[in-house]
């Protein structure tokens, strides 16, 4: 039994492991556990040692072939699933059974990395209870499994008081190792677009964050949930991406000490500021979403956040496990050019690379407009009027994307609308850009937005009297992109974001709240478990203990180890057994006790037999006949070897109510 629940462990284990697991290696796993089991029963045999180890050799060398690509934390994990899965085929000593079982652990380690949601604590929770049970049945032979399961769930919430002590108390220590890069269309946005790019994220309902802010008035309206995160000023005719130029220019005026104007703009003392805190799902990028214009708060960020002179913010280290991030909004505040004519001239330039037709577009417009502010109304007014169709599946358009988007399809995305018209008010000769990160987000309560990757979104910057004002194409064409958000937008074009067998059980009032119920309760668990990091724990000692000191930490740790050491004192230091009554001697007690009060004479130390010939006399026939019986029956249970059963039991609970309804007559 213990064997078979060790495989029933190792199988869930590893399909929580898909994701950094290769093929071979899951089927391996599989195949190995499917032996295993079948060698429980004596019709199928275990393979032998030497097939085993062939097996090992041919592992082997395919991991180092394929590891390269897979990266070295995924091929660790890789390599610990095979030699687990080759050795569960060979356990015969407790030796073999102990090392499976400490493997199967670091591989509930490793999959803590890659997931760390209430979901996958809960399940991960279930498999170790698992483990636990298969090694005390391992152990506990003759021990009923009832028995076994109701000691591994002592032993479970015994750990959980020291459990919830260590997790406040012990110092929350930064990740040891860098976790590997994902793809964008894993983790969210790129540095780099290419039209379509963003419409691919749209079939992505995965968390890109959430944001609390600190009541329902300070939530902004659904048409100023700009999330701001990349700016994108080259073009090359196909692809936008962050400029090498501003890339450089960053860099010497961050080596010149020039405040950034985030940065200024947080120490100014202005009227309106919102407070609030975004918990950041996983992006193994340093980039961060943010309402624009908002500074990061350093002061209670565990990450240190650091701003850009294009009013980006940037983390000093790749965002690996969630994160929560503070930040100050200033919903009044423009956007200010922070470089000067650098920033102007690096947002004129125009590729040469095909698009003609866009080019010349702009040129005509510089000649019809004598101002930048005519210039961007003209183009907005072209995309309400000119037929254009917002659309998540446009034709590709692999050569002239401008052009070809313009003055032939006439039908795209968001990325697809900004990058034309940052193109053509280039070619105009206004300075222009194109902003990626996020628009809108649902509420999850009244005071908690959750924004998800179909909220991807990209607009534009144009620089007017030396200040760069938001403009969203896109909102021309799909109008209620920005109130209602994009499946709105999509309903109403007759389109859908993704269609599957279960959409209309997805669409139901019953999915829907437990939907809701599961979002809250991921919410909660991110904000209170997940989010308690380094910052937050300070905070709290700070509440509890006010201004920290070294003697007042001391204090806590000490204090720490004490409660950890009464707690374990209580649970086995050696304690004092109460003995336990038999229920005939119970009964028995219960009758002399009303015999005593009956007759007035006490039993004290006297025998049971000296007792009865002083108080027999004394009572009814009826209550003395049944006293006597049951001073019998004990004798009979607790000297005769005779066995309770329930009908003894029940024989001399009737003969306690015969006496004391004797002594009712008598009074």
């Amino acid at each position: 039994m213990a064997i078979l629940l060790l495989c029933t462990a190792f199988s869930l284990i590893i399909a929580t492991l898909t994701a950094p697991l290769m093929i071979w290696v899951l089927m391996l796993g599989g195949c190995a556990v499917i032996v295993r089991i079948a060698g429980l029963s004596t019709m199928h045999s275990l393979p032998t040692s030497r097939t085993v180890n062939l097996l090992a050799i041919l592992a082997v060398f395919a991991l180092s072939w394929f590891g390269l690509s897979a990266g070295l934390l995924d091929s660790m994990i890789n390599l610990l699933v095979v030699a687990s899965g080759l050795k569960i085929m060979l356990v015969q000593k407790t030796r073999d059974f102990h090392l499976l079982i400490c493997t199967c652990l670091f591989l509930i380690g490793c999959g803590f990395i890659s997931s760390l949601s209430v979901f996958a604590w809960l399940g991960y929770t279930a498999i170790l209870a698992l483990l636990l049970i298969a090694t005390a049945i391992y152990h506990g032979a003759g021990v009923s499994i009832k028995k076994n399961v109701k000691f591994v769930t002592v032993l479970i919430v015994q750990a959980a008081p020291i459990a919830l002590l260590l997790f406040l108390l012990l110092p929350q220590l930064p990740p040891l190792w860098q976790m590997p890069t994902s793809k964008s269309t894993e983790t969210g946005l790129s540095d780099t677009v290419t039209p379509g790019d963003i419409a691919s994220l749209a079939s992505s309902s995965a968390l890109a964050f959430s944001a609390t802010f600190d009541s329902p008035n300070d939530v902004p309206i659904a048409e100023s949930r700009y999330w701001r995160a990349i700016t994108l000023e080259h073009f090359d005719g196909k692809t936008w991406s962050i400029s090498d130029k501003r890339k450089q220019a960053e860099q010497q005026l961050a080596l010149m000490g020039k405040p950034t104007p985030l940065s200024v703009l947080a120490e100014n003392d202005l009227p309106q500021v919102t407070n609030y805190e975004l918990i950041v799902e996983p992006t193994q990028q340093t980039w961060l979403f943010a309402l624009e214009p908002s500074s990061p708060n350093n002061r209670e960020n565990s990450i240190y956040v650091r701003s850009l002179f294009d009013y980006t913010l940037r983390a000093n280290s790749p965002i690996s496990s969630k994160k929560a991030f503070y930040m100050r909004y200033f919903p009044n505040a423009n956007i200010t050019n922070g470089i000067g004519k650098f920033e102007a001239q690096l947002n004129l330039e125009v590729s040469m690379n095909g698009n003609t037709r866009a080019r010349m577009w702009g040129q005509t417009l510089a000649n019809q407009y004598s101002n930048a502010q005519d210039v961007v109304e003209a183009v907005m007014r072209e995309f309400g009027n000119g037929g254009f169709r917002y659309t998540l599946s446009p034709n590709a358009m692999p050569t002239d994307p401008v052009d070809r988007f313009l003055f032939e399809e006439r039908a795209g995305f968001c990325a697809h609308y900004a990058g034309a018209m940052v193109y053509v008010l280039r070619a105009a000769g206004v300075p222009a850009r194109m902003v990626t990160g996020y628009q809108g987000g649902s509420a999850l309560n009244e005071n908690v937005l959750q924004i998800r990757q179909y909220d991807s979104h990209a607009w534009v910057e144009a620089l007017i009297n030396n200040v760069w004002v938001r403009f969203d194409p896109t909102s021309m064409a799909a109008p209620s992109r920005l109130t209602f958000g994009l499946e709105r937008a999509l309903e109403e074009l007759g389109e859908s974001r993704q269609t599957t067998i279960l959409s209309d059980f997805s669409n139901s009032a019953f999915f829907a709240a437990l939907q809701s119920w599961f979002q809250q309760l991921d919410y909660s668990w991110s904000k209170w478990v997940l989010g308690f990091d380094n910052a937050a724990q300070t905070n709290m000692f700070e509440e509890l203990l006010g201004a920290l000191t070294p003697q007042k930490m001391r204090f806590v740790f000490l204090t720490a180890l004490g409660l950890v050491g009464i707690i374990l004192a209580l649970y086995f230091l050696p304690k004092r057994q109460r003995k336990t009554l038999s229920p005939s001697h119970s009964i028995l007690l219960k009758a002399i006790k009303h015999v005593e009060a009956e007759t007035g004479v006490q039993r004290g130390n006297k025998t049971l037999s000296t007792y009865l010939a002083e108080v027999l006399p004394l009572l009814s026939a009826d209550a003395a006949n049944a006293l006597q019986q049951l001073s019998a029956q004990f004798e009979l249970d607790s000297y005769a070897q005779q066995a309770e059963t329930q009908q003894t039991q029940t024989n001399m609970k009737h003969q306690l109510k015969v006496l004391k309804q004797a002594r009712k007559k008598k009074s």
